[in-house]
């Protein structure tokens, strides 16, 4: 119910299936690197730490990209673009280095 109010955060795995409940993803079409890798990672129902290992990255890595702090290198471009599905230097060319 806290999620609900917007007092907190859904667990991650709950994204599953708050997606099928609704019937589409409470939030919008990603514009960004960054809210391209929040809403993949939710969309799977991934932790922070279970994500970045899946791509080969320190959680405090993946967390800077989702703040978009940082932007992934050359090294873990290949990687993001496994997990995205897609290529994001040509879906989101500034989000990149």
């Amino acid at each position: 119910m806290w999620w609900e109010r917007d007092e907190r955060e859904p667990f991650p795995s709950a994204f599953p299936a708050i997606i099928e409940f609704l019937g589409e993803e409470p939030w919008p079409e990603p514009r960004t690197l960054a809210e391209a890798l929040v809403a993949e990672r939710r969309r799977r129902g991934l932790a922070v730490e279970h994500a970045a290992d899946l791509v080969g990255v320190d959680p405090g890595t993946w967390l800077r990209w989702e703040q978009g702090v940082w932007r992934p290198t050359a090294l873990t471009v290949p990687g993001i673009d496994q997990f995205l599905g897609m290529s994001c230097r040509e879906r989101f060319p500034e989000g990149v280095r």
